[in-house]
């Protein structure tokens, strides 16, 4: 199960469509299709069914979607916080006062 499948289908569910998906993800319909299907044959359930000419989603991906969404926020907001500590852990602190060594001064 990988994250951006969920993000996928979350934003299937969202958008109502295959392709508001591609779009807000920036993957072509085909594979927005092939991610949902993949994903559905691993899951070994349906989550979204034909409806018309689009598609709607299952009760079973009613009962996860909440969930889904949440992980996806959580890895944005840990994707954000991992962006901020490195940005922060190259920049010198003012009390810094370390003088870097060169490879050859040392035995």
């Amino acid at each position: 199960m990988r994250l951006e499948v969920i993000r996928t289908l979350v934003a299937v569910y969202d958008t109502g469509s295959v392709v508001g998906a591609a779009t807000r993800q920036g993957y072509s319909t085909s594979a927005v299709s092939r991610q949902i299907g993949a994903f559905q044959r691993e899951l070994g359930m349906t989550l979204f069914e034909p409806d018309g000419r689009g598609i709607r989603a299952t009760n079973a991906l009613l009962d996860l979607v909440d969930e889904m969404r949440q992980l996806v926020e959580q890895a944005d907001r840990l994707q954000a916080r991992l962006r901020r500590t490195r940005s922060a852990a190259h920049q010198p602190s003012a009390g810094d006062r370390s003088m870097p060594i060169a490879p050859s001064a040392l035995p």
